[in-house]
């Protein structure tokens, strides 16, 4: 093996919400400094881009390299595909690898140490403390190329500096990698994390003649339900008072009563009054507007001045008061009374630990500012109609300012910020996200400026509509999904042979759920819940919609009280549903408990135990266990401050228990599918540019192809890849044979269309 350990100190230009990108025209490569294993370190300075882009220092460097080591390694390979490509993709070609310490540090913490810095890292393997000159003078915006090169080359290449903080990282990471058994996840993770790099590098196709539009047509529908809920505020509702459905304060009152203050004209005390322009007549005055024309003869005018001879005006009090602005309360009478929602969900709200109830009061000092925010109103829409528009409102606003394009100004009518996906797109129509591996306690995956991740599902929002190819009309969109793919993967795991069994047939798992709820036969109940003949189709198809928010839910760990909040059946409902999970799928529901006695296993030995510092200013002790995978990722838990049985105590959430290693485990599924379709992209030269990976979410890999043929024979091989990691995966770490990987099916199915939205099988 050969390491090769790189880093760059780029011209620092911001370009559509990063720093440093390489498609930004007037950045480059300012410095690179490398070193191979234990040898020497050597550098580069290029003044200009053209004297960087001409040079020829990383393909001397990356020949005889086997492991390209970075800290952070995604911002080097998009660098080198952008600087260096073919020199790059030659490296990946022929078998290399790329080992990036960053990623390391986050497996080696068990995803604890989130984002850790090179400085940081390092230290803790006997590195140095890097000097600070150069980070003070990047903070305060100096551009790379203007600091001083003597002081840039010491930051990068000098005894402190970024190579031999790296270099001294990675030995010792790869050491502990391989004692610990996680080696060759890492290497799998790795190759994951080049396709993210490469696809991000790609970026995805906006058109924005279809973006444009439709922003339009939501913002239409907006405008519209607000109009509803505008007709929902009190009738006597006072003119001046200028309702905010931006402001907590007045939806809280709206929804749940309160009295909230509002601007009104109000008299002076003592009273003043307006004043009015009168003639005087005789002694008496006389409103300037009322006066007669037989009454000026008699109107006493200015005897001596400018002004000689011109009637003389007088300002008079009217009994008209004179008013000011003050405050005044109008008094909410609310939407929601409490006594009419069940419980357990009012004491979401009313509790002494309420998670609703904010610490806020409205004007009376008294009434709490309840939550208005996603959960409430998710949560009350399961139980009041009239939060089913709020709801959708909220939804309609998250889209129009997170996906499109919403400029703020201000008070002087100026540009004063620019919001929303739309600003990142490029004038080649190409967004370039982030895909960030080490962000969660799971280790899935990620996305940022802008989140490419989590696009609203089609039936909810039209924005996918607008991420086409960039091969014009006759390319195509490739989305290949894995099938229930968590469901599958806890199935294998838990060795439940029933739940893997009725996935594999096709059995329909929400109509299976409802015959063991009602203990009827699967056939008769599928036969009522989807033939629209049966005399019960409504009835039972309306069932069948019910239980599947209730899976979902339990899936996550959910338990009777947060399945009920969840889909706003009644805990009775809720429990009867885990009873019945656990009755059809006892392998399954067990495995959870396996997963909790291991935490508390782990979490009981001396390093288990923690402690912090808590907002009051008090020191409280917890304890930290995790569960390791086959493939030795670990996931950590730590105990937190809850009730039981009316008393305080520390424990582990089972929600996380639930959902962590499950999500964890298909996650890196996934990310070893994305290695594997990497280098068969690039074992094939990317199909000369035909065939593009552009994404990854959750559980699908997108690429982008040059028209519909190559659409439907991309799709059918990456779905049978994808289809074949896990056995793959038990080639490289046979501890997943436990988990049966080996034999177990992982159905993904391919889909393609001119755009994220519209789609058909290939």
């Amino acid at each position: 093996m050969s390491f090769g350990v790189v880093d760059l100190e780029t011209q620092n230009n911001p370009h559509l919400g990063h720093l440093s990108s390489p498609h930004c025209e007037q950045n480059y490569i300012v410095a690179p400094g490398w070193a191979i294993n234990d040898g020497p370190v050597g550098h580069c300075y290029f003044n200009s881009r053209e004297e960087a882009d001409s040079s020829l220092w990383f393909d001397e460097f990356i020949k005889d390299v086997t492991i390209l080591v970075a800290h952070n390694a995604t911002f080097e390979i998009h660098w080198f595909l952008g600087r260096h490509k073919e020199a790059f993709l030659a490296f990946i070609k022929r078998g290399g690898k790329v080992f990036c310490t960053q990623y390391a540090e986050y497996l080696l913490t068990h995803q604890v140490d989130q984002y850790p810095s090179l400085e940081d890292t390092a230290v803790k393997y006997g590195g140095t403390k890097k000097i600070d000159e150069v980070k003070i003078l990047w903070e305060q915006g100096v551009k790379t190329s203007e600091i001083d090169p003597e002081l840039l080359i010491r930051y990068l290449v000098g005894p402190e500096g970024d190579i031999e903080n790296t270099r001294i990282a990675c030995f010792n990471q790869y050491r502990l990698l391989e004692e610990r058994g996680m080696l060759q996840m890492f290497w799998l993770r790795m190759d994951s994390l080049v396709f993210n790099a490469v696809s991000t590098f790609h970026g995805l196709y906006v058109d924005m003649e279809v973006a444009e539009r439709n922003h339009k047509e939501q913002l239409v529908r907006a405008d519209v339900i607000r109009q509803q809920i505008k007709a929902m505020l009190p009738a006597d509702l006072p003119t001046e008072f200028e309702f905010n459905f931006g402001s907590g304060y007045h939806m809280s009152a709206f929804l749940f009563g309160g009295p909230v203050k509002y601007d009104k004209k109000v008299p002076y005390d003592p009273p003043k009054f307006e004043k009015v322009d009168s003639y005087e007549v005789l002694g008496k005055f006389i409103p300037v507007d009322q006066i007669e024309p037989s009454q000026m003869m008699n109107v006493t005018i200015y005897k001596s001045g400018k002004n000689k001879g011109i009637p003389k005006v007088f300002p008079i009090d009217s009994d008209v008061p004179k008013l000011k602005w003050g405050d005044d309360v109008y008094n909410f009478k609310g939407l929601v009374d409490f006594a009419d929602l069940p419980s357990h969900v009012s004491s979401q709200y009313l509790d002494k630990r309420a998670e609703f109830r904010g610490k806020q009061t409205l004007s009376d000092g008294i009434t709490p500012v309840y939550s208005t925010g996603k959960d409430s109103l998710d949560l009350l829409a399961n139980f009041v109609a009239f939060a089913k528009p709020l709801k959708e409102l909220a939804q309609l606003d998250k889209d129009n300012s997170t996906y499109y394009l919403v400029q703020e100004y201000n008070a002087k009518g100026e540009p004063k910020k620019t919001k929303g996906m739309l600003q990142y797109v490029g004038p080649d129509g190409i967004i370039h996200h982030s895909l960030n591996g080490c962000a969660t306690v799971t280790t899935r995956l990620s996305s940022s400026t802008p989140n490419l991740q989590n696009l609203p599902r089609e039936g909810t929002s039209t924005v996918k509509e607008m991420f086409s190819s960039r091969f014009g009309k006759d390319g195509r969109i490739v989305e290949v999904d894995y099938t229930a793919l968590e469901v599958v993967d806890i199935a294998a795991a838990s060795g439940d042979r029933n739940l893997l069994d009725q996935l594999l047939s096709g059995t329909d798992m929400h109509c299976y759920r409802l015959a063991g709820k009602l203990k009827e036969p699967y056939e008769v109940v599928l036969d009522k819940a989807t033939n629209k003949e049966n005399p019960a189709y409504k009835e039972y198809k309306e069932l069948r919609t019910q239980i599947k928010p209730q899976a979902f839910a339990a899936q996550y760990g959910a338990s009777a009280h947060g399945i009920s909040f969840a889909t706003g059946c009644s805990i009775e409902d809720a429990q009867a549903f885990l009873d019945t999970e656990a009755a059809l799928f006892p392998q399954a529901t067990a495995f959870k408990q396996l997963i909790r006695k291991e935490v508390e296993i782990t979490g009981s030995l001396p390093e288990g135990l923690h402690r912090e510092c808590t907002d009051e200013g008090m020191w409280s002790i917890y304890r930290r266990g995790y569960y390791r995978a086959p493939g030795g990722t670990c996931y950590s838990f730590r105990q937190y401050a809850t009730r039981k049985n009316g008393q305080q105590t520390m424990d582990y959430k089972d929600t996380q228990i639930s959902n962590y290693p499950i999500q964890g485990e298909s996650s890196f599924i996934v990310q070893s599918a994305c290695g594997r379709v990497l280098r068969w992209l690039v074992a094939n030269d990317f199909f000369g540019g035909a065939v593009l990976c552009i994404n990854t979410v959750h559980d699908a890999i997108y690429l982008d192809c040059i028209n519909e043929e190559w659409a439907r024979y991309v799709g059918k091989y990456v779905a049978w890849l994808m289809a074949d990691t896990p056995r793959y995966m038990c080639e490289l770490i046979p501890a997943y044979k436990e988990w049966g990987y080996d034999t177990t099916p992982f159905p993904a199915v391919p889909e393609f269309g001119l755009n994220m939205m519209s789609k058909e099988h290939c």
